[in-house]
């Protein structure tokens, strides 16, 4: 009852805005919160003007608006399959997911910009269905510079004895995922350049086609030992000017994920950008971190 009280509040204005003069009133909210809300999603809402508004305002934005319509579009055509959505309200659950997406597709742009081999490799550890990585290789692709993509996940249930005591209940989770679909899914924007190595972390990584060279990693493992190996094995791969994108970073949940990152970004005392969105950003700015 509750839930259906809050989207009836939600949904009209009025309502909502007699809601926030009262929380007002009692000293529970500001007078920020009268403000038109321009973006709401993943857990953060703004009233300021997102990027992409409007189609966006400069180059990179424009773009990315264009591989976000592309992107949805897609799925609407049911050529795109997103298993990890309900099909009934998957558009709108991507529309919650925007700023995510636009720091995906930035920090991918950043990396590119930022580094000086010829042909950039990307590399993301968890890789479900391969929505993440659909906006960093439209980003690489409009760009027009080489590239080379390197994505590993399990495609199967999270195992029991890589997780930590706090993480148990995730033990199964996304045995659903299947790395057909995946291909099927990322074969819209490209049919090569693309390295699946599917199998656990770490163990996938002895028996993976490993890159040698990367400018951009993204991490979304949702465990804290598969992400520390991760940046274990690849920190040194990642050329100066590069950065690792972090997913769930600050996500409810993940705060044993967070403890850990932190205190390897300490350890080896390198830049760690803490994002609204939950998302962390490390850059790699010497080959001294």
């Amino acid at each position: 009852m509750r839930k259906v009280i809050k989207k009836i509040i939600k949904n009209n204005k009025i309502l909502s805005t007699v809601l926030n003069i009262i929380k007002y009133l009692n000293g529970k909210a500001s007078v920020i919160a009268f403000a038109p809300v321009s973006f709401e999603g993943w857990k953060m809402a703004t009233g300021t003007t997102p990027p992409w508004m409007n189609g966006g305002s400069n180059a990179l934005s424009k773009n990315f608006a264009l591989a976000d319509v592309h992107l949805k579009e897609l799925v609407k055509e049911k050529k795109i399959v997103l298993t990890q959505f309900n099909p009934q309200s998957v558009i709108p659950e991507l529309g919650g997911l925007t700023w995510r997406h636009y720091i995906v597709y930035w920090s991918a742009r950043y990396a590119i910009d930022n580094t000086q081999t010829k042909c950039k490799g990307f590399a993301e550890f968890g890789v479900c269905d391969g929505l993440t990585i659909f906006y960093t290789i439209s980003a690489a692709k409009e760009s027009k510079v080489k590239f080379e993509v390197y994505l590993y996940d399990a495609w199967e249930g999270m195992k029991k004895e890589l997780l930590l005591d706090s993480e148990k209940a995730s033990e199964g989770s996304y045995s659903y995922l299947n790395l057909e679909n995946t291909k099927n899914n990322l074969s819209y924007l490209v049919n090569e350049n693309l390295v699946f190595n599917k199998g656990y972390i770490p163990e996938v990584f002895d028996i993976a086609e490993n890159p040698e060279s990367l400018v951009w990693m993204h991490i979304d493992l949702n465990s804290a030992i598969p992400t520390i190996c991760s940046l274990n094995k690849f920190w040194d791969a990642l050329e100066v000017g590069g950065l690792v994108l972090l997913d769930d970073f600050a996500y409810p949940g993940y705060e044993d994920t967070q403890s850990e990152v932190e205190k390897w970004a300490c350890d080896k005392k390198c830049n760690l950008f803490h994002l609204p969105t939950g998302q962390a950003i490390i850059y790699k700015l010497s080959e001294a971190a």
